[in-house]
Parts: structure tokens; C-alpha cells; sequence
């Protein structure tokens, strides 16, 4: 199975055969008649396909994707979302973010902390604050989740929805019960959140993708509306895909965030340049500047520099390296190497962490926002 936006078991000859290229392939024959075509914009694929149903599993007892293969539950899908188009999605109040660094930190958990880590701001997971099943947050309040993930409670916090689909999809499946969930993380002092990155996959009828986009939007808009601040992440695999998006943006001055990750479809060194250019597209559709949230392959962030007012990179390396045991060490002026770095047995990385963060955060600086590569002060 395939994903522009994150299946991890994509595999090389269905990517190629799947990918949109208007230029280069005709449209299917059977997307001229199709009743979504205006919303869709058809496939032009390699794929010799009639029409995006010779994508269906076949299989409707054990399918969850939006398809009409599946008329009855299809019927269910659309009206939980009001349709394909963005029209309806509910306009929501401009939720402004002043953010204090453009690196952040994600981390993970608290495990191996004794002290908490101080830093201007850190993300951390949606998924990671929700029991869905009791749809409760799983802190009473802040200094309940700081002691929890070892972070300072003085520092920004923000939420990323990035994440496999496994793990965000039970937050749409929370349906009316998100809103006081929304309210009880704005109480938690929480800044941001993006939005779920709810999938958008080569090789399903392209019903899901449309579905998946719209639940993005939905959720945008729940998000602002209950008073957290909320970046749109404008998955898409089509040039119709982001011209929606991009109609979206510009005629809702509410979206001043994007977010993006470059860790699978996108990051993939033959599609890269696409998601690239579309995110440049949208931000000159919005008419205003906007800031984007980057997770994966940093070495974009030069490019989204030009187009965007604020290019916030969430990292994710230092805590990995730290929970190994690994530790940065300079070599030259302008990389690292990571040589491991035992503790004794039950004891803490705090020192470790601080000190591979400090230097992931200082590289970073170097190659991608053009600052010297010197270590940061301590916060």
C-alpha cells in the first residue's frame, strides 16, 4: 500500500505507476464521467486505469476506505463530513503564534529523566495526551504533563498530529467528545497543534483521499474554533489536490500556520520537488505570511525559507541519540558523529540529552537557517 501521505510500506514500482502527472499521462477514460471529477480533477497516471474503482480492494466486508463499492457505508461517510468540498467547513477566529524557536524538540517521553529539560520549546505527541478510550486527557494539568514527558513548564508547548494512521484516526473517531478535549488542552497552556495528517493513498479510490482532506479541514476548524491555535497540514497528491487547498487558504485569513512532514511520500527524493513547489504555491495563494511546521528531511528548509515567514523544524534525532546512548561529537565545522555513551545501570540522560540538543539544534543552525555554528547559550 502506498501513501503521498505515510505508509511506511510503500512500495517503488506501485509509487511509480500511481503518481499524478498530468503532464506526462493522459487522464483515465473514466474520470471524464465520473460525479467527483470536479472536486477530484481525475487521475493521470501510468497505471493502465479505467477509472480510480480498479483501485478497490474487492474485499467490502473487510475495507474501511471511503469507496462506492461500498454504497451503504460510503453514503454514512460522506454525510459525517458534509461532502467533499471545503465551502462548508465552519470559518473559525485567526489564532495568531508568536513562536520562540525554529528548532523543537519532540520528545517522546519521560523515561531516563530525572531532571526536567530546559528549552525555549518543545512538541510534543497528540496522540500521547489522549486516553481514547475514555476520550479524557491523560494530565490534570500542566505540571502533571511537564513531570510527566521531563520538560520545563515555562517553555512553549505544541502538539503534533503528525503521525501513522493508527495513531490519529481514534481522534476523529472521538467525534462530538474532540471539542472539550480541545478545551481541556487549551487549559493545559498548550499553543499549537497541527492538524492529523490524515492519509491520502496511491493506491485506494480516490473517494479516500477527498475524504481524508476534508476530515484535515474539519479539524482545522474544530481546533481554532474551541481556542487552540491550530496549523493546517494541506495533504494532497494531485495539482487539484493543492489548488483546493491553496482556494482554501486564500479565502480564510484564519490560516496563518501550515504544517508538512518530509519523512515518507514527500520525502522521497523524485516526489520531494513537488510537495516543495506546492507549498511555495500556497503560500503565495495566501496573500499574507504564513510560518510552516517541518517534520523529516531538514535539508528543506532553505527552500521553504523563501516562501514562508517562519520555517519551524521539529527534531526528532537528539532525543532518539539520547535514549541510545549516543552522544554528539564535532567533527570539522560542519557535521557530527555519534559515539556511544554508556550510563550506569539506571541512570539518567538529562546531561546527554541537553548536550545533543544543543549541538543537533547548533548544526541545524549552520546548514539550514545560515547561522555559525556555535554552541547555544543554556536556557
Amino acid at each position: 500500500m502506498s501513501g503521498e501521505g505515510g505508509d511506511s510500506r510503500s512500495d517503488e514500482a506501485i509509487i511509480k505507476s500511481l503518481t499524478d502527472d498530468p503532464i506526462a499521462n493522459p487522464m483515465a477514460l473514466g474520470c471524464a464521467p465520473c460525479p467527483h471529477r470536479s472536486t477530484c480533477g481525475g487521475l493521470c497516471v501510468p497505471a493502465a486505469l479505467m477509472d480510480c474503482l480498479d483501485l478497490c480492494c474487492k474485499a467490502p466486508d473487510r475495507c474501511t476506505r471511503v469507496c462506492r463499492n461500498r454504497p451503504e457505508d460510503f453514503v454514512d461517510q460522506i454525510r459525517e463530513i458534509d461532502g467533499f468540498e471545503f465551502h462548508n467547513v465552519p470559518r473559525a477566529p485567526a489564532k495568531r503564534v508568536h513562536f520562540r524557536s525554529n528548532v523543537v524538540p519532540l520528545i517522546y517521553h519521560g523515561s531516563s529523566r530525572a531532571r526536567a529539560l530546559r528549552h525555549d520549546m518543545f512538541a510534543l505527541r497528540l496522540p500521547d495526551l489522549v486516553s481514547f478510550k475514555t476520550a479524557r486527557l491523560k494530565f490534570a494539568d500542566r505540571a502533571a504533563l511537564c513531570r510527566s514527558f521531563g520538560i520545563d513548564p515555562a517553555a512553549q508547548i505544541i502538539l503534533t498530529g503528525a503521525n501513522l494512521d493508527h495513531r490519529i484516526e481514534p481522534w476523529w473517531s472521538l467525534g462530538a467528545k474532540r471539542v472539550p478535549l480541545i478545551q481541556a488542552m487549551v487549559s493545559l497552556g498548550i499553543e499549537l497543534v497541527t492538524a492529523p495528517n490524515f492519509s491520502v493513498v496511491l493506491d485506494q479510490p480516490r473517494t479516500d483521499d477527498m475524504h481524508a482532506m476534508k476530515r484535515i479541514a474539519i479539524v482545522f476548524s474544530e481546533f481554532q474554533e474551541h481556542g487552540l491555535a491550530c496549523a493546517l497540514h494541506p495533504n494532497g497528491r494531485t495539482d487539484k489536490d493543492f489548488d483546493r487547498w491553496a482556494r482554501f487558504i486564500a479565502d480564510r485569513g484564519e490560516v496563518s500556520v501550515l504544517a508538512y512532514e518530509f519523512i515518507t511520500g514527500p520525502g522521497r527524493v523524485a516526489r520531494k520537488p513537488f510537495h516543495l513547489a506546492r507549498l511555495a504555491d500556497l503560500s503565495r495563494a495566501a496573500g499574507l505570511d504564513l510560518d510552516i511546521i517541518v517534520r523529516g528531511d531538514p535539508s528543506v528548509i532553505p527552500y521553504l525559507r523563501q516562501h514562508f515567514r517562519n520555517v519551524v523544524y521539529i527534531e526528532t534525532t537528539a532525543f532518539m541519540k539520547s535514549i541510545k546512548r549516543q552522544r554528539a561529537e564535532r567533527v570539522g565545522n560542519d557535521r557530527l558523529r555519534w559515539t556511544h555513551s554508556p550510563t550506569a545501570p539506571d541512570g539518567d540522560i538529562d546531561q546527554l540529552f541537553a548536550h545533543n540538543l544543543k549541538e543537533r539544534s547548533a548544526l541545524l543552525a549552520l546548514h539550514y537557517y545560515g547561522q555559525p555554528f556555535v554552541l547555544p547559550e543554556a536556557a
